[in-house]
């Protein structure tokens, strides 16, 4: 068996490098996200190295910190402070400030940092977590001090005077300090961060003089930080007390869903390309087996037993698949690695950890599915290896295959299985959940498909082949298609897969994008907007004042124009968030219907309710609201209407005047209607002109909308198809080593074609059909199976940002690229082909 095994190199390496594949992309998501955690451990431990115990205020205020803006509301006095500092085994105290959304303007006039790691304000308190490098602390209020990693990426230095967007207007600061962190860091994880002096963060970062978002505590000699924890706990039993180390562990865990989202999503698709090397593995070992009936009969009339030569067979997948594991394990690592630097390029991050984790779960895993993938794919086979009768020893040719009709029938009935469970799940039938039922139904129409695929296989092909009849080697190649539909069956499955889970991410994809469109162009009848990135610049100083609104609204050409300012507050006891802004131009802008009462223009102390708020808090018009803002008291709304919500607008209105209590003091978004469109290039110079100095914002017209929406799923699609090329390239091995097995099997029969006058060039083109018909034939039953997918997922999900779209041209592009897929697959085998010896090949037994 081992002999055997190492003959034949190129069908090993072949038929490990789908192994290799599928157990290096898994290992890697181990190695990556393993890596990347390690980072975060390292990074938080780092942070808070000089943290005993800290004390902040327990957050009580609407939506708490998962609140839309990250700028603290929960906050401490000076009375705190000196209680702290009271406590028996304090050594020392050290209120801080910190906050994100402290933002430096560049010299080009953009915010420095972008996307990524935040931009955050703290206030220089001593802490020795900050290094100096350069200059020396702020100590009047229009000076700050800046990072190493801010100061590089602006190119600013001490003594110049850099721009400051806090929950302040932009404001000039000089720079009289660069700062960084143990070990020559210029941050900590890619952050910018602008340090001002103490009552100078209380004002802009927190909007509260006199407070203080943390106090850090420092234990006398001898006094353990948790025993010091439970005395400060004791002074101050209504604020959060925890010892340095439960801090870094708190801050560890909010970052592991993101990355256990990262290896989960990696894993899936690592276990997919292993899914579909399995149908390449179950081939080889298919032909391999048909190809050797006459030398494993002799093993029996020798006095082998069935076992004997089954597990023989499944020795050989094992060795294959432990080999194969131990290859990708070891690629892996690298790819982990790469992964690792790539994510921290992509988001800005300089974790402290160096080199890569490979924890012993990563190991054990990665090998044993490999091995058993491979184990399994390779059962049928063995289990035919072992029912080879003596007698086919005496036989020149190898054991027929067996009819399709029970195959054919257990198809039939798996795949009308997936398609009445798709039903269920598109009908939300029963109690099982949608996704669960569309998940089975899929994997069981892959099944049903891959079963049926043998006896539609010479039908397709052949009516394919007429493309190339008018050639012999193209008939040729059409009849040597259909010659054994199970193997070609088998070598198209594995390419159906991929391609189906392709299609299927099309048709949803192109189904959103038309839903967005719709949606936009069904429900806002502006042409212009005002747009901020809240994702590039977080915390509550993103935005634009509010007072704008009304110069919008006087622009020459504007018919209506209204600045929406958003936050989570508590209505009657329930979070939920509302918008402030003028109700009636809202309602223009966006065609809200009205349920009950009115919509119109808001006076103070009157709401605007959602329907689905209405409906939860059992109010209407007539009945009265109270408001609970993060900032101001409790205040007293008369619901003057209810509407019905839709894509643009599905959260309350309020008028401005009662928002004085939301986090931010700034609008985040703005709408222009425009009489005609023929004025908007006039009223969009306009705009520019009015956010010139604010570069948080930007105007654009509803195209630009709509694009930068689509983008967004286009961006999800390219790296959900990048990710399925892995299975796409482990369906190619397959075609090749499909058709390398089947030149090996027909080496006389080529001899003697040759011998009668068949060119070589015209052998390679009759393999290279066989190839382009074999995968042709995947992409079509991949694109029959995705289509039908991705319409079930997106009727059964039955959002409005959903407009079911069959993306023709993307099917078409998709079946273009399968020909050259099967191409680019027949190379080595018509090669192969065609450099066979004529009188050899002739002569081969």
């Amino acid at each position: 068996m081992l002999r055997g095994l190492l003959t034949h190199k190129l069908r090993l390496a072949l038929s490990a490098l789908a192994v290799v594949l599928g157990t290096m992309f898994m290992s890697g998501a181990f190695v990556a996200g393993d890596t990347f955690a390690q980072g975060f451990t390292a990074l938080f431990s780092t942070v808070n190295q000089s943290i005993d115990v800290e004390v902040t205020a327990k957050d009580t205020t609407p939506g708490g910190q998962n609140a839309q803006f990250s700028t603290p509301t929960a906050l401490l006095g000076q009375q705190d402070v000196d209680t702290v500092r009271g406590v028996d085994g304090v050594a020392g105290v050290r209120p801080g400030v910190y906050s994100a959304g402290a933002r430096l303007i560049g010299s080009d006039g953009k915010v420095v940092g972008g996307a990524g790691p935040p931009q955050q304000g703290i206030a220089w308190n001593g802490d020795p977590l900050l290094q100096l490098r350069q200059g020396r602390p702020p100590q009047a209020d229009d000076e700050i001090a800046v990072n190493q990693g801010l100061s590089d990426a602006s190119g600013f230095g001490i003594g110049q005077t850099a721009d400051v967007i806090t929950l302040q207007p932009r404001t000039p600061y000089k720079i009289v300090g660069i700062f960084g962190f143990a070990g020559n860091r210029p941050s900590l994880a890619g952050e910018t961060t602008v340090a001002f002096t103490l009552p100078q963060a209380q004002r802009v970062l927190l909007n509260a003089p006199g407070k203080f978002t943390s106090i850090d505590v420092a234990a006398a000699g001898g006094v353990s930080d948790s025993t010091l924890r439970d005395r400060v706990a004791a002074a101050l039993p209504n604020d959060t007390v925890r010892t340095g180390a439960q801090v870094a562990e708190e801050q560890q865990s909010a970052t592991s869903s993101f990355v256990n989202i990262l290896k989960t999503g990696l894993v899936v698709f690592a276990l997919i390309g292993m899914f579909t090397g399995a149908f390449l593995i179950f081939n080889t070992f298919s032909m391999l087996v048909a190809q050797r009936t006459r030398e494993l009969a002799l093993y029996r009339s020798f006095g082998a037993s069935r076992g004997q030569v089954n597990r023989s067979v499944l020795l050989e997948s094992v060795l294959l698949g432990l080999a194969a594991s131990i290859v990708g394990l070891g690629l892996g690592i690298l790819v982990g690695f790469i992964l690792n630097k790539a994510l921290q390029a992509i988001i800005g991050a300089m974790l402290p950890v160096s080199g890569v984790v490979v924890r012993a779960y990563a190991i054990l895993t990665t090998l044993a599915v490999g091995t058993a993938f491979t184990v399994v794919a390779a059962l049928i086979p063995a289990l035919r290896a072992s029912r080879v009768p003596p007698i086919a020893a005496m036989r020149e040719a190898v054991t027929p295959d067996k009819p399709l009709t029970k195959l054919t029938s257990a198809g039939g009935v798996v795949l009308g299985a997936g398609g009445l469970l798709l039903g269920l799940g598109v009908g939300k039938v029963g109690d099982i959940p949608t996704w669960l039922t569309l998940g089975i139904g899929a994997g069981l129409c892959f099944l049903g498909m891959a079963m049926l695929a043998p006896i539609i296989s010479r039908p397709l092909t052949t009516a394919a082949g007429k493309a190339f009849a008018w050639s012999v080697p193209g008939r040729l190649g059409a009849r040597n298609t259909g010659r054994n539909p199970r193997r070609t069956a088998v070598t198209a499955a594995a390419l159906m897969i991929g391609v189906a889970l392709a299609t299927g991410a099309g048709v949803f994809a192109q189904s959103a994008k038309a839903g967005i469109t719709s949606a936009f162009e069904r429900d806002v009848n502006a042409q212009l907007a005002v747009t901020t990135s809240l994702s590039q610049a977080p915390g509550a100083s993103v935005g634009f004042p509010p007072e704008l609104e009304r110069t919008m609204a006087a622009l020459p050409g504007v018919t209506s124009a209204v600045a929406l300012r958003g936050d989570t507050v508590n209505l009657n006891g329930s979070d939920r968030f509302v918008l402030a802004g003028d109700a009636q131009a809202a309602s223009t802008i966006f065609n809200l219907r009205p349920v009950a009462g009115n919509v119109r223009t808001l006076n103070p102390g009157e709401a605007l309710l959602d329907q689905p708020t209405a409906d939860a808090l059992h109010v209407g018009p007539g009945t009265r609201v109270t408001m609970r803002t993060a900032r101001g008291a409790p205040v007293t709304l008369d619901v003057v209407g209810v509407f019905k919500p839709n894509q643009a607008i599905s959260s309350s209105l309020i008028s401005s005047a009662d928002a004085g209590g939301f986090r931010s003091p700034f609008a985040q978004q703005g709408f222009v209607q425009v009489a005609s469109d023929s004025q908007v290039p006039q009223v969009r110079a306009e705009l520019d002109k009015l956010f010139a100095n604010n570069p948080d914002v930007s105007v654009n017209d509803q195209s630009q909308l709509i694009g930068q929406a689509n983008n967004f799923v286009d961006i999800l699609l390219g790296i959900v198809n990048t990710l399925l090329g892995l299975t796409i390239v482990v369906a190619v091995l397959g075609v090749v080593n499909t058709l390398l097995l089947s030149v090996f099997e027909r080496t006389r029969e080529l001899g003697l074609i040759r011998a009668v006058g068949m060119s070589r060039a015209m052998v390679g083109r009759m393999v290279t059909v066989e190839s382009i018909l074999i995968s042709v034939f995947g992409a079509l039953l991949g694109i029959f199976i995705g289509v039908g997918l991705g319409v079930a997922i997106v009727v059964a999900l039955g959002d409005e940002f959903l407009s079911l779209t069959v993306p023709w041209g993307y099917l078409l592009i998709t079946l273009a690229l399968s020909i050259v897929a099967g191409l680019i697959a027949a190379v080595l085998p018509a090669i192969r082909a065609a450099r066979l010896n004529v009188l050899q090949a002739i002569a081969y037994e």
